[in-house]
Order: structure tokens, then sequence, then C-alpha cells
């Protein structure tokens, strides 16, 4: 264990936290730059935002449950909605039965519940002991069989059980139950659990290495990632963040982890030791950690270390002043919920560019929905900053803010307009605002080769259009641009059209475009050219008299319609016969010819 780390005694399951201020420089009241949202610009799945329930002997209430895993108002609070829980595996192989009422009720909130042991039983461990001492190797398959039962036995009392980790914490130095692992015994075990989940039909995640620091110093996970074959059994990259000046807090951007291709998960973090403090001087500071994990670290998920704490510190998302005045929310609970409330599981982070100063965005989007969540942080402590917000491949029609500041805890503010793909709001000082909408992406137009055609003959070209938006939207097709007596479908959009013998030796542009229903109306256009080619003379082949008709063949281009005048003086001509689109060359049968001398004439059309 690093000796610049606190031990773990000052970090007992009561996980002592410190007041910790937030320094900032003031500012005028002014306007930031324009910050640009690229809905194209696709980063890491968003997994989730949890706490712990871990070593609670409390009767948890379904209105606690409520206030913690839904978006409802609970009494005068609203609810976060928090899409993990990481709960307590005891020594054994169980959850206590506090625990498990309440891994239940996150279940039925549609809350993820995973499982961490702090210890194994005693009889598995060299001291023979749950406290401290080091994990016996000789227990893997006994182990592995015990922790497949609990999840097993869990699933099917009805918990939602996504994950479960080897060891919480492996690395630490304790008096409280804990217990030593190497990165090879991480490794053994890891491919034993796997096995044992599978003889169990289990399907959970597996969890390593939850090392008390973030970059895992020791490598407590390398063995079992620099092997293929283990690698492949586990789910989750899991840390937690308890650095050497954690009184203070950490201030630091979060390291680049190298997470192996599988998700990666930030599993615990509070401030050591202090007095309770409920303020947004704290809630800021947590806002400034949760979006560096996001942002810099590219975390899947985020989780704070206790729900409530039992002791008069910092080490819950809520807590008590003297232990008498019950639990009370603070602001950093409210300020994980302007995340966790509207960034839910299987979003996906999007690009933000152009944001500096006191003022820090994250975006998501959900790529099924098409919900939007931008979080924006002033981090000013006395001025308001004016910022705007350009959104780019994408459009809403208005984004609603939801602000917890000094004076607000998630409360809902009135609609902003978007308009030309932009909106601007105004941030209080020391705020956390998430804006909500819900993003509406232009279709999409396959596009058309160009074409060449003959004069007369029917061109059906089919304009194909995507659109991501989720439910579908209906699409609408319009011709912007095309030739004389062109038709276009604006519902499937099949355009049809045949040349005339006048559009012949043309060059022709079809401006096609595809409009969705959304709010706004986005659209797409797609241009193509159809070329006419000349169109030759017809000609007589043969004409022959006999048996009281005349037979004449004719010849020249396919395509166009075919039609026979006759005149028998050069000047009056009348219509006999059209053919349409005939194959060439086209044989016409005239009878009824009295007249001692009769002239033919072809007119090609249309």
């Amino acid at each position: 264990m690093n000796s610049n780390l606190p031990s773990v005694e000052s970090r007992s399951p009561h996980k002592m936290k410190v007041l910790f201020s937030t320094l900032l420089a003031a500012a005028t009241i002014g306007n930031a730059q324009t910050c640009i949202v690229d809905w194209n610009d696709v980063h890491q799945r968003i997994d989730g935002f949890g706490a712990s329930s871990a070593f609670s002997q409390r009767t948890w209430s379904d209105a606690t449950a409520d206030l913690f895993f839904t978006t409802n108002v609970v009494g005068t609070n609203q609810g976060i909605g928090l899409s993990l829980l990481r709960n307590q595996i005891q020594p054994g192989g169980f959850a206590s039965a506090s625990e498990f009422g309440f891994m239940l009720k996150a279940s039925q909130r549609g809350a993820r519940v995973w499982s961490a042991p702090w210890t194994p039983q005693a009889s598995f461990k060299d001291n023979n002991n749950t406290v401290g001492g080091n994990f016996l190797s000789a227990s893997n398959q006994a182990y592995a069989a015990q922790l497949a039962n609990y999840a097993k036995t869990n699933i099917a009392a009805g918990v939602n059980l996504y994950a479960i980790s080897i060891q919480n914490e492996p690395d630490a130095t304790v008096t409280y139950v804990s217990c030593h692992w190497t990165p090879q015994q991480i490794h053994d075990f890891t491919t034993n659990l796997y096995n044992a989940f599978q003889a169990s039909n289990v399907n959970v995640k597996i969890v390593l290495p939850e090392s008390q620091n973030w970059t895992d110093p020791q490598g407590l996970g390398s063995v079992t990632m620099n092997d293929p074959n283990s690698a492949a059994a586990v789910g989750i990259i899991a840390n937690h963040n308890y650095v050497a000046n954690n009184v203070s807090g950490d201030t630091a951007n979060p390291a680049a982890v190298n997470n192996h291709g599988k998700a990666l998960w930030e599993t615990e973090v509070a401030q050591l030791n202090g007095v309770f403090d409920p303020t947004m001087n704290n809630g800021i500071y947590w806002a400034q950690r949760i979006h560096l994990f996001l942002t810099v670290a590219q975390a899947n998920a985020w989780h704070y270390w206790w729900l409530i704490s039992s002791s008069t510190d910092n080490s819950g998302l809520m807590g008590n002043i003297n232990g008498l005045t019950g639990d009370l929310p603070t602001k950093r609970m409210y300020v994980l919920g302007q995340f966790s409330r509207f960034v839910r599981p299987n979003y996906y982070r999007i690009g933000i560019t152009n944001v500096t100063g006191n003022v820090m965005v994250s975006a998501f989007k959900d790529s099924v929905s098409h919900a939007l969540a931008i979080v924006a942080i002033n981090t000013n402590l006395v001025a308001s900053i004016t910022q705007t917000f350009s959104l780019t491949n994408f459009d809403a029609s208005s984004v609603t803010p939801w602000i917890t500041s000094d004076s607000s805890s998630l409360g809902v503010q009135s609609a902003v307009v978007v308009l030309n793909a932009s909106f601007t709001y105004t941030l209080p000082p020391l705020s956390v605002v998430t804006f909500v909408g819900q993003g509406n992406t232009p279709p999409k137009l396959t596009p058309i080769v160009n074409r060449t055609n003959n004069v007369g003959v029917p061109l059906v070209v089919t304009n194909a259009a995507t659109d991501s938006d989720q439910p579908p939207q209906t699409l609408t097709f319009n011709l912007l641009n095309g030739p004389t007596h062109a038709t276009l479908n604006a519902s499937n959009g099949v355009f049809m059209w045949r040349p005339l013998v006048s559009q012949a030796r043309t060059a022709n542009v079809v401006t096609v475009s595809v409009t969705d229903d959304g709010s706004p109306n986005l659209s797409a256009t797609n241009s193509f050219t159809v070329t006419v080619n000349p169109l030759n003379r017809p000609v007589f082949r043969s004409i022959s008299v006999g048996e009281g008709r005349v037979n004449l063949v004719a010849d020249g281009d396919a395509g166009p319609d075919y039609t026979l005048l006759t005149s028998t003086n050069l000047f009056d001509w009348s219509f006999l016969r059209t053919t349409n689109s005939p194959a060439v060359p086209v044989t016409f049968v005239i009878t009824n010819t009295a007249e001692p001398v009769r002239f033919y004439r072809l007119q090609l059309g249309p």
C-alpha cells in the first residue's frame, strides 16, 4: 500500500469525510463563447450512476428508494434517478437482510444492482479471520461456487443483479473486514468464477480489480487482462478514486486507464473525514469531478460512496448534522442527480467544443429515442454567465433547464426555444444546469447516380431515405426541381418521367428533398442529372400494296410513340393510329384504301 495514502483505519466503514471549500475566482457577468454540441461526435456509452448501501443496518423505506432510484417527486424532494446500486456480499456469500430488501426495491424501480465482497469467509483466508489477511488460492473453486450461488439465489428472488466484483480494495490495509489479493490470485480466481457462473447458468459480469486508487498502481488487474483467456471473462474494469490528499479532495484530471476494451467504472469516492457539508460549494466540487471522469477518463459509470451516512460526516449523499436531525439531502446529491436523472443507461456522450473559462459542459444522447441532455457547470462563485449552445448535425424545438444551485435543488425551469439550432441561457453562479430535450436528426437520402435515357422511355427512380429518429418519423418527399411532366410520389419518393420529343438532347437536373415531421422539421436534399439522348428521324423501310391493304414498315429509335398520319394532297393530314413505344421496326397495316393516291407520314411523340 502506498504510504502516502490515508490508512484504512481512517476509512472505517463509516468513511469519515471533511469539508471541502472550492476556491473560485470572481468574475463579472458576461457572455461565454458559443459551445458547439455535435450529435455525430460519439464517445463512450454511459452505464449509469450509483452509490452504495454497504454496511447498512437500517430499514429502507419505499420513499427512500423512490428518492434515489426514480424521477418522482418524493415529499418536497425530486428523485435523482440513480441507475446503479452497489451492495455488500457478506462473508459466507449472502446479503444482509437490510440490504437484500433494498436491492429488491432498487430493482423494482429499474436500477441495476451489483455486489462486492469486502472479504471472503474466514476459512478462505490465511489468517482465518474476516479482518485483514490474504486470500488462500486453494479456496478458488469453493469461493467461486459460493459467489455463483449468491448470484443465482438473488436473481431467483427478483434482484436485477448485473455484476459481481471479485474484491473491494484488494490493495488496502485496514482494521475492518478486508482481504489482500495478488495479481496472480485475481487472474486465477477470475477463471474459476467465470466457470462457476457458466455452470450455474448465471449471466452476470465480473468486475475487477476495484483498487482503492484510480490507476491501480499495484497492477492488480494486469495479469488477468494481459491473458486473453482470462480477460475474455471480465466485463468491467473498475477502481476507486482515493488519493493522498483526499482530505482536501482530488483536483487533478483523472489519469487515462487502460480498460482493455471493457466498460470502465469509477466505483467509490468521497472526501474522507470532516464535518457534514450539504452546501453548494461542496456540490460544485463533485460536479467537476463527475464531469472530468466522464469527459477526460471517459468512464462509463460513476459512483459516490454511501447513499446515506450513518455519521455526522460527508460519506453519504444524505447525512445528518448531529445524529439527531435525520437524513438530510445534500447539494452533492442533487448535483449527481443533474447527471443521473437525465443521462440514462445506454446513452452516449457526444462531443463538445469551444468551452472556456468558468463553464464546463458535457452532452449526452440516447441513440434510440434521441433524448438529449446537456450538463453545464458554472464554477464561478459570484458571476452569472450567459452561454450560447450551437447544435450540429441535429436540431430540437426546445430544451428544458433543470437547475441545482444555492437556491434550487433539481428545480425545473421554463422551456427555452431553440432557434436555427441554437439557444442561449444564463447560468447562475455556482450552479449545475441540465438542458433536457428531444434531439431531431435530419433524414438522409441515398445518392442517385446520373442517368441517360431515350425519348419516350419511362424512367423510374426510387429515392431511398433513412432517418435514425425513434420512434420512426413520417417522411415526405418533394420535387424541388425537375423536367416538365416529371412526377414524384410524396410518400415513397418514386420519381417518374417519360421524356418528350422536345426534350431530346437535353441535360435535366432533378432535385429531391425529404422532410421529417419532427419538431422542428428537418430536411435533406439530393440531386442527379438525366441526360436525354438525341432523337433520330424515323424512316419507312418498305411499303407494299396488295389484297386491299397497305403494309408499311417503319424504323427508328426505340421509345417514342409512332403515330401514322395520312393525306391525299400533302396538305390536309388525318390521324390513322398510334403505336405506343413499339418495338422497332414497327409494321402498320392499312385497309380501306379506295383512294387512287394516298400519302403517309410518321410523327414521333409524345
